[in-house]
């Protein structure tokens, strides 16, 4: 093999930089203290940065930096600032999730590379092809595509560089999507605070609905599983050769919330294992699995991109830390306080190791120590000292290992004997006649060799007694501890009984070191970077004209709905705007064979004529994940609806493909995209007629968004309903054949240990969509909605029944009817309509994230 694709390491803290680096990643990538999706890592500040990416340059490492959350419209101008700053320090590439932020990084800094974030959700070959036409040079893939997706994709685009996951911890929504931390708590994945509630405890439940679409009679699945929603730790450690050979550029390593130790244990061992493919003799290597697991695992997975499901990718029985394991206990001793264990791992623990024992039965209990002697070992049995009491049968596992960690820190320290990333220097030395010493130096920067020469500021003497020999020399000249240095090749010109004292020799190299480390540091700084202070200042640049959206009308009511019952419903109720969304049922079909697709086509021709008769609009809404091979079934429907032109998508890469069918098409953009601020809203607006704000915005910074805006596109906003906060690949009813589920007058939920239930929904492809367990409701806001300038207010009463879908119409068109009126009683109507809702609520009702936003 003569390609292996870059090693790329987090960096959460400068030590885990220095780990990085120094245990052989190719590239780090890092955060600044805002911006970045990991809030709650120490991170760097701009001081730190710039040494963060001096410290990693002058060993060629490369540094990308994560400004990958969604940006509100008061942070455009401090981004915009931050962008120059980063381009102006020699940043090799930024990583954005934002579509605003990606097209002020353009007009910003347009030679700064960019990257797509995995947090923009590109998972199909439309969505590729966008991202490069966008500008971006590599796309960060969702981490649920298959192998064979991204062999496609690579085929069909060019252009474009490719990074995937190989090791760490796995979302179990699609990054990007998640809402469930922010509506729970304020904490959003989307600003990088994500509250973890997918490592929580719930149950499976499911019953029958009642008149409004509510759970009752519930019952709970018998499976003993109690971590439904956790997945495994992604690890390709042992399937790289199939890895390698697809057309990627990157590897990438998550853990930017990990230790520095974390870093240094998992990247050297990935370094061995790819640098040993390239010399072609490689196989995996049980004790550097161990080391991937020492260092943190959840029980590993080869994940989505091997077509791992279900039990092969999620780990619902605990969600923390596995460790090794060593063996389980055979004896107890209440007089002596030690147990006995025997070992049938191939780890036996030693002093210092952490351990942790854990019951042999469905409660999963847990003891955790130290072990601060050494065990008595005899055979395949150890016997130590504990404080508590274990069970016969119990196991033991090793979550620990000292010997591991000190081998890392030294990794850290870089006083390791495989010190990597050093840089290799070929200098000759040339002494001339009269004692000046000419030096002549080569090696690599940004760009590949670089050459300095220098003259020492002195003259070697004649010697009187004691000439330099060229051996004493060139000692002193390859001398390089405490440097990143590393003399690989030394020739001298020497014409001998010449003297000096070896502190100018000393100096001379010293001086030799900087002037190279100067110049390695220059060659990664942008070639404009002296000029880039005199660039037109950012607030400048942005700059906004005054609003050009004309009148504010009262916005016009549009109801998402899955069935036609329920869209009968909320026409009877007086809507005249329906989201038709067929795909997303109760029932589990995780493919559309022909027969499901004529049924599906059928449904939808149905509902299109109910609101043709009932001179309502119809716009037919997509999933929100459509892999290529379910966007090519989707696409087949949508051909034979020559009579729909108008569609909801929350994908770029699907309203591509639908562009490409027919350009006349209108589409809507849904809550997916991610709409934080005016410019995603004007970069958007060339392809869709309209856009939904994110459900994450608070009040005012919806009315800010909008009051930007200098250009007609219709904006949406979701008022009410429970709304969608999590789409996953994995599929909750495949846990177990959970048969009572039939059809879409079966309710299954997930029931947390506040007895909070969350509906549960599941796309044509066996999605799972998880919705807040309280509904939205924003009634009572709509005069200021209205005054901020929203054209359309959507209810989403997916998986509720006709009975609730009428209701919940009618009073959102009374609301509108009152809310046009603006006389004195406004409010308190409003309230009376407020507590009809109450009584039909699933869970209860929310203002959500519109008073006061997510936390920051």
């Amino acid at each position: 093999m003569n390609h292996i694709p870059e090693l790329l390491a987090p960096a959460g803290s400068m030590e885990a930089l220095k780990a990085a680096v120094n245990a052989g990643a190719d590239a780090v990538y890092l955060a600044g203290k805002k911006f970045g999706a990991r809030h709650y890592a120490a991170n760097f500040n701009d001081k730190n940065i710039e040494e963060a990416v001096n410290y990693a340059h002058l060993r060629g490492v490369r540094v990308y930096v994560t400004v990958n959350t969604l940006i509100k419209d008061h942070e455009l101008n401090k981004v915009a600032r931050y962008l120059q700053f980063l381009d102006k320090i020699g940043v090799d590439a930024i990583l954005v999730q934002d579509i605003g932020a990606a097209k002020l990084a353009k007009k910003v800094v347009p030679d700064l590379n960019l990257h797509t974030s995995t947090q923009m959700t590109i998972h199909n070959l439309e969505g590729v092809k966008w991202a490069s036409e966008f500008g971006f040079k590599r796309v960060v893939l969702s981490r649920e595509m298959e192998l064979s997706q991204i062999e496609e994709i690579d085929e069909k685009s060019e252009g474009i560089e490719f990074e995937i996951f190989a090791h760490g911890a796995l979302c179990y929504s699609y990054s990007g999507q998640c809402l469930l931390s922010s509506f729970i708590g304020g904490r959003s994945g989307n600003r990088g605070m994500c509250a973890q509630p997918c490592r929580r405890k719930y149950k499976i439940v499911w019953g029958e609905k009642d008149e409004y679409g509510r759970p009752s009679k519930l019952s709970t699945s018998s499976t003993n599983d109690k971590y439904i929603l956790s997945t495994r730790d992604l690890s390709l450690y042992k399937y790289l050769p199939k890895i390698i050979g697809l057309n990627v550029r990157s590897l990438k390593i998550e853990g930017r919330m990990r230790s520095p130790e974390y870093v240094a244990i998992v990247v050297s061992t990935y370094r061995k294992a790819l640098d040993s493919i390239l010399k072609g003799k490689w196989k995996a290597d049980k004790e550097d699995i161990n080391k991937l697991k020492f260092a943190f695992n959840r029980e590993f997975t080869g994940g989505y991109i091997l077509d791992y499901k279900y039990s092969r990718l999620m780990g619902r029985d605990r969600p923390g830390n596995r460790g090794v394991y060593s063996g389980s206990v055979i004896e107890y001793n209440k007089k002596s306080r030690k147990v006995f264990v025997e070992i049938k791992g191939s780890v036996t623990p030693q002093k210092g190791d952490g351990l942790v024992f854990i019951s042999n039965d469905h409660k999963n209990k847990e003891y955790g120590m130290v072990l601060n002697g050494n065990p008595e070992i005899r055979k395949n049995r150890i016997k130590f000292n504990v404080s508590t009491p274990l069970k016969k049968g119990t196991f033991l596992y090793i979550t620990r290992s000292k010997d591991l960690m000190d081998k890392a820190q030294k990794i850290i320290d870089g006083t390791c004997d495989d010190l990597k990333n050093q840089i290799m220097v070929d200098l000759k030395i040339l002494i001339q006649n009269d004692g000046a010493i000419i030096l002549k130096s080569k090696f690599n920067g940004a760009d590949g060799p670089l050459k300095l020469e220098m003259i020492s500021d002195f003259k070697m003497e004649k010697a009187i007694k004691s000439p330099l020999d060229k051996e004493t020399i060139k000692k002193q000249m390859t001398k390089t501890g405490g440097t990143p240095f590393k003399i690989q090749n030394m020739k001298i010109h020497y014409p001998e009984n010449l003297f000096t004292p070896i502190s100018k020799l000393n100096k001379l190299r010293r001086d030799l070191f900087k002037q190279i480390e100067k110049k390695i540091i220059s060659s990664y700084l942008p070639f404009n970077h002296e000029s880039l202070n005199s660039k037109k200042p950012p607030d400048e640049t942005l700059k906004i004209s005054s609003s050009k959206r004309g009148l504010k009308k009262v916005p016009q009511l549009g109801v998402y709905v899955n069935d036609l019952n329920s869209l009968k419903g909320a026409i009877d109720g007086g809507c005249r705007r329906i989201y038709f969304d067929p795909f997303i049922q109760n029932s589990i079909k995780c493919e559309l064979g022909d027969l499901e697709i004529q049924k599906i086509t059928e449904t939808i021709l149905k509902a299109k004529d109910i609101c043709i008769s009932s001179e309502a609009d119809f716009i037919l809404k997509l999933p929100k994940i459509t892999h290529d091979r379910y966007l090519k079934d989707i696409l087949k429907i949508v051909k034979q609806l020559s009579v729909i032109n108008e569609f909801m998508v929350d994908g770029i890469g699907a309203a591509k493909a639908l562009m490409n069918l027919d350009d006349s098409i209108k589409l809507y953009g849904s809550s997916g995209l991610n709409i934080w601020n005016h410019l995603s809203v004007k970069e958007l607006s060339k392809q869709f007629k309209g856009l939904t704000i994110s459900p994450e915005l608070s009040k005012n910074e919806i009315k800010l968004l909008i009051s930007n805006i200098e250009f007609y596109t219709s904006l949406e906003l979701l008022v009410h309903g429970n709304i969608e906060s999590i789409v996953s690949k994995d599929c909750i009813p495949c846990i177990r054949s959970i048969k009572e589920i039939k059809n879409n007058d079966t309710f299954l939920g997930l029931q947390d240990i506040k007895n909070r239930v969350f509906p549960v929904l599941i796309d044509s492809e066996c999605h799972t969509y998880i919705f807040n367990s309280v509904e939205l409701c924003l009634i009572d806001h709509l005069p200021f909605i209205s005054k901020s300038g929203v054209n359309k207010i959507i209810i989403d009463a997916r998986g509720r029944s006709e009975k609730y879908a009428y209701e919940i119409s009618s009073i959102y068109m009374d609301a509108l009817q009152i809310t046009a009126k603006e006389n004195l009683h406004i409010k308190k109507n409003l309230d009376l309509l407020k507590n009809k809702i109450k009584k039909i609520s699933l869970g209860g009702i929310t203002t959500g994230n519109f008073l006061k936003g997510v936390k920051e």
